[in-house]
């Protein structure tokens, strides 16, 4: 329950200054210039109004911590490095676990949005804390950066969190730690888009509050039980739904984020532009099958893979082949995963033009399936995905980490 960054002494930082309608307050030590403390001020007020407008909680005040019970940001001289976001000890009369939280961020001064992101984000981690103190880190990490994404949005910052994210697609959507906007605000970003009633956020924050708990007095460390993937699992259950359909439509759906969107499966992604796009494992021409083919690197529990069949050249030329021609995919992975495996038609626009989905079998490592209707496309895109464990009795805890990721091979023929 002890955080690992801790509250700066009120002697390191003598500049105080208090919005006069919100409960937030920005400190400095004595060299920061006054304006970049009043622009921090403003910065979060700012979030806070944004978080306002969409009904979450504000964050739960801390007393005399800071010389009030206003929520207290503390800005540092020097270059800019990640935020460090810290909560005070587990908050008393609370139902359930909540604490109330802080963060250092570098001191404005640089131009651009950055300064107005970062206090987004440690403001949105503090709402989280409010709701779940006791959530596993990745999820508070991918809760502050999507909050931070909707109240601030930067686009040099969103650009390079997307582009590491989408350029690791085998990492686990809980792999980021906290302080820096991380790409896997895209989860809770698809969340919204196909489950949630149209105000943002809303599905995100209603997990963590679903997940709260009530730790035991003395103990050293928060239950983390149930987390935020065991009410995914719940909510998802009473649409008739498995988190491993979820994880396998998110993945098919962030294949169309940047310059590949196809206006069709995440909204407003487009804007990405190339630092959207996902990475493929492969690209295989259709003249060189068949072939196997096997990750650069193994997949984290929850991670995506992706491989791209072109059939460009012969749809282009209007072979008469393909009008008749069939695929077959046979994966192989390693045990105890779990993997599950969709085949996305893409027509000559980009678009989806089907799919066909490959259930997972509990206690098998291998899929197999065949597809036709090849003709006027433009290549077929492979989309895996590790859902996790396949003995039912230890799903997929974030709390876990470090994660174990697993290696597959792919065959296809023709």
């Amino acid at each position: 329950m002890v955080s690992p960054v801790q509250r700066p002494d009120e002697r390191d930082v003598p500049q105080r200054a208090c919005s006069f309608a919100l409960p937030v307050c920005a400190h400095a030590p004595a060299g920061v210039p006054g304006a970049a403390v009043l622009e921090s001020l403003a910065d979060l007020e700012a979030a806070m109004r944004a978080y306002d407008a969409l009904g979450l909680p504000r964050p739960l005040p801390d007393g005399a911590r800071g010389g009030s019970p206003a929520y207290d940001l503390y800005l540092e001289r020097g270059p800019r490095r990640p935020a460090r976001v810290g909560h005070d000890l587990r908050a008393i009369g609370e139902r359930f676990d909540a604490a109330s939280a802080f963060a250092i961020v570098a001191a404005p001064g640089r131009g651009g949005c950055s300064s107005a992101s970062d206090a987004a984000y440690a403001l949105g981690h503090a709402v989280a804390t409010r709701l779940d103190a006791g959530a596993e880190e990745g999820a508070l990490a991918m809760a502050a950066s999507y909050l931070a994404a909707i109240a601030a949005p930067c686009p040099a910052e969103e650009l390079a969190a997307i582009d590491a994210f989408q350029r690791a697609p085998e990492r686990a959507l809980t792999g980021a730690a906290l302080g820096a906007l991380d790409g896997a605000l895209l989860f809770p970003w698809y969340l919204d888009d196909a489950y949630g009633t149209g105000t943002p956020a809303q599905v995100a924050m209603s997990l963590l509050a679903i997940a709260a708990q009530a730790t035991p007095g003395g103990a050293a460390r928060f239950r983390a039980e149930p987390d935020t993937f065991d009410a995914l699992r719940a909510s998802l259950r009473s649409r008739g739904k498995d988190l491993d359909d979820l994880l396998l439509e998110f993945a098919i759906a962030r294949a169309f984020v940047g310059s590949r969107s196809d206006g069709a499966h995440l909204s407003d992604v487009e804007r990405f532009g190339d630092f959207g796009r996902v990475r493929f494992e492969w690209s295989l021409p259709y003249a060189t099958l068949p072939r196997r083919v096997a990750p650069l690197r193994p997949i984290e529990p929850t991670g995506a893979t992706y491989l791209w069949l072109d059939l460009g050249a012969e749809s282009a030329a209007g072979g008469p082949d393909l009008k008749a021609a069939e695929i077959t995919l046979v994966a192989d992975w390693e045990l105890p995963a779990l993997f599950r495996w969709a085949i996305v038609k893409i027509d000559r626009q980009g678009a989806e033009a089907g799919r066909v989905e490959v259930a997972g079998i509990f206690g098998e490592s291998r899929a197999q399936r065949t597809v036709v209707g090849l003709d006027g496309l433009a290549g077929l895109l492979i989309v895996g995905v590790n859902a996790g464990s396949m003995i039912r009795s230890r799903p997929f805890d974030p709390d876990d980490a470090p994660f174990m990721p697993h290696a597959y091979t792919v065959w296809l023929s023709r």
